[in-house]
């Protein structure tokens, strides 16, 4: 799910993958790895992804808490970081379709 939200973030930016790599100091090849999920994500590049778009970690790391063995404080948790990611992908896709109209 991490990898999801991290490119949804981008995508609520309104940046490329490149214009986003540059931005993070990361390659275009990571960042489009990370947004796959082929690679995962380190608490290094968590801290670029924070400082470079104002983002507490904290709330980051919200979206890779992982369902299996929760018990129900986390399923809400996970819950409520499922809803923000379709939110977010909501909004990303607004934003793209109120582009394409200019």
């Amino acid at each position: 799910m991490l990898n999801k939200a991290l490119r949804l973030v981008r995508v609520y930016h309104d940046l490329s993958q490149v214009d986003a790599a540059e931005r993070l100091g990361l390659s275009k090849s990571y960042v489009s790895e990370i947004e796959k999920g082929d690679k995962n994500v380190s608490m290094a590049t968590l801290q670029k992804y924070s400082d470079a778009f104002d983002i507490p970690m904290s709330s980051l790391l919200l979206f890779a808490e992982k369902l299996e063995g929760a018990g129900k404080v986390e399923n809400v948790r996970v819950f409520v970081a499922d809803k923000a990611v379709k939110m977010l992908d909501w909004v990303a896709t607004i934003s793209e379709y109120r582009g394409s109209e200019r």
